[in-house]
C-alpha cells in the first residue's frame, strides 16, 4: 500500500509538470489549450507541486492569481494534511494492536517466514512421530492451512509497558482437521503389512496434510487469541510463545496431541479394519498357521490350510455392538463373523463315523488312513457354506498417547470360527456315541 501510494503521488505530479509544459508550447504556438479547470483539478488530486513547479520552470500563469496564490495554498493544505495523516499513524504504529495487526497482515498474505516466526513447524506435528526434514510439503500445507485466515482485532489493555490484545480469528475447523489427520496416521501406523517399513516422518506428515487439504472441504469456526506484548525502547514487541502459536492455529496443535482426539471406539473400527484388508496370504502369515488342525499328513495339511483361510478371509466381518469408555480404559463388545467350525467339524465326524464303519478302515495302513481322514476333512471344510458369530468382549486403555487395542486369546479363538467350542462339541459328539 505504501510503495502504491509513493508510486501515485510522482505519477500525479509529473503529469502535472508535463501538462504546465504542454499547455506553455502551445500558449507559444496560439494552439487549442489545456482548460484550467484540468490544471486545478490534477493539483487538487495530490499532483500541486507538479504544477507549481511547472509554473516556475516554464514561466506559466505566474502572473495570474488564481494560480500564484490557488496552486500554493492547495500545495501547502495538502503538505499540512499528509503530515497530519504521517503523525497519526505514527501514533497508531506505536500502539500494541498495530504491531499485532502488522504480524498478523503478513500471515493472512501467507509470509512464510512471518508463520515460521509464530507457529514452529515441529509443534505443528503429531508428537508421536519422529522428526525429519522440512521441505515445500510443508510450506505449501502451511500455505493451504491459512488459505481463508482472516481476524478482527477486538480489545486492547495497555498497563504500563505491558499490553493484551485480543483477537478473533476465522479460519478452518482446526479440530475437524485433527481428527481427519489423525485418523489417517493411526490407520497408517496399525497397517499390519503396511508397503514402506520406515518409520513415519516429518515430510510424510505434511505431505498427509497438504493432500488432506487439498482434497477436503472444512467449515470456517471462530476462535480467539491473546497477544500478550512488552514495550522495548518504544516498540511493542509480541511475545511469543506456545500458547499464543496454538491459538493462531484455531487450538490445532492442542487437538493434534490429544490422546482422545479419537474416541475408543473409532480406534478399534481402524484396528478392525485393518483386519479385514489382510489377503488369504498375509492371514497365513499372520496366524502363523501351519497344519492348524494338526493332521500331521504332508500330502493334505497344506491344502488344508489353504482352503481353511480361504474360507475365513470371505467370511470375516466384525461389528463393534457397544463400547464405553470410562476415563482411561474402554470396553468394547464385538462380534466376530467367521467360518462355521462347528458345521465343519460335525460334518467331518459324520464321515469319520461313516468310515469307521466300513472294513477299509481296519485293512488300512496308518499312511492310508490318515490320507483318508484328512481328504474328509479337506472335503468338509470345501463344502461347507456356514458361518459362526461370537461374541468377545475387549478391554483396553488410553496410554497418554492414544487407545492401544489389544487382541487377545478369546479374540483370536472367535477369528478361528470360535474353534473351542467347535472342538469341544466335537469331543463330546464322540463320547456319547462312545467312539
Amino acid at each position: 500500500m505504501k510503495a502504491f501510494l509513493i508510486a501515485y503521488i510522482v505519477i500525479i505530479n509529473l503529469a502535472g509538470l508535463i501538462l504546465m509544459g504542454i499547455d506553455k508550447l502551445k500558449a507559444r504556438r496560439r494552439r487549442w489549450r489545456i482548460p484550467e479547470r484540468t490544471l486545478f483539478i490534477v493539483a487538487l488530486l495530490f499532483g500541486s507541486i507538479g504544477i507549481f513547479v511547472g509554473m516556475h520552470i516554464f514561466h506559466h500563469k505566474t502572473k495570474k492569481p488564481r494560480f500564484y496564490a490557488g496552486i500554493p495554498a492547495i500545495m501547502t493544505a495538502q503538505i499540512l494534511l499528509t503530515g497530519a495523516v504521517y503523525l497519526w499513524n505514527k501514533v497508531q504504529m506505536e500502539r500494541p494492536a498495530q504491531a499485532v495487526q502488522q504480524e498478523l497482515e503478513l500471515i493472512r498474505k501467507l509470509d512464510e517466514d512471518t508463520i515460521s516466526s509464530f507457529i514452529s513447524y515441529e509443534n505443528l506435528m503429531n508428537s508421536r512421530l519422529t522428526s525429519g526434514e522440512i521441505g515445500a510439503d510443508a510450506t505449501e500445507a502451511v500455505d493451504l492451512f491459512f488459505e481463508n485466515f482472516t481476524y478482527m482485532i477486538e480489545d486492547e489493555e495497555i498497563n504500563g509497558d505491558e499490553a493484551t490484545v485480543t483477537v478473533q480469528i476465522s479460519n478452518i475447523d482446526a479440530r475437524e482437521l485433527a481428527r481427519n489427520l489423525c485418523r489417517e496416521i493411526l490407520k497408517a501406523s496399525v497397517e499390519i503389512y503396511p508397503d514402506d517399513s520406515e518409520e513415519a516422518t516429518t515430510a510424510d506428515y505434511y505431505r498427509l496434510l497438504r493432500d488432506m487439504l487439498s482434497s477436503n472441504t472444512y467449515d470456517t469456526v471462530v476462535t480467539t487469541a491473546s497477544f500478550h506484548l512488552k514495550k522495548e525502547n518504544n516498540i511493542w514487541v509480541i511475545l511469543s510463545d506456545e500458547s499464543l502459536e496454538d491459538e493462531l492455529v484455531g487450538g490445532f496443535i492442542s487437538y493434534m496431541n490429544d490422546p482422545y482426539i479419537l474416541t475408543a471406539k473409532e480406534t478399534l473400527e481402524i484396528h478392525l479394519d485393518a483386519l479385514e484388508e489382510l489377503t488369504a496370504e498375509e492371514w497365513m502369515d499372520y496366524l502363523e498357521i501351519e497344519d492348524v488342525f494338526a493332521t500331521y499328513n504332508s500330502e493334505y495339511y497344506s491344502l488344508i490350510d489353504e482352503e481353511y483361510i480361504s474360507q475365513l478371509t470371505d467370511a470375516l466381518d466384525f461389528e463393534i455392538l457397544r463400547c464405553t469408555e470410562e476415563g482411561s480404559t474402554a470396553t468394547a463388545v464385538i462380534r466376530v463373523t467367521s467360518v462355521g467350525m462347528t458345521s465343519v467339524l460335525e460334518v467331518y465326524r459324520e464321515a469319520l463315523l461313516e468310515y469307521a464303519g466300513t472294513t477299509q478302515s481296519i485293512r488300512d495302513g496308518s499312511t492310508a488312513f490318515s490320507n483318508e481322514t484328512s481328504r474328509m476333512l479337506l472335503e468338509a471344510l470345501q463344502e461347507n457354506t456356514d458361518t459362526a458369530s461370537t461374541d468377545v468382549t475387549l478391554t483396553f486403555s488410553n496410554n497418554g498417547s492414544t487407545w492401544e487395542v489389544y487382541f487377545d486369546s478369546d479374540f483370536t479363538n472367535a477369528l478361528m470360527g470360535n474353534i473351542n467350542a467347535a472342538i469341544e462339541a466335537f469331543v463330546s459328539s464322540d463320547s456319547e456315541t462312545g467312539e
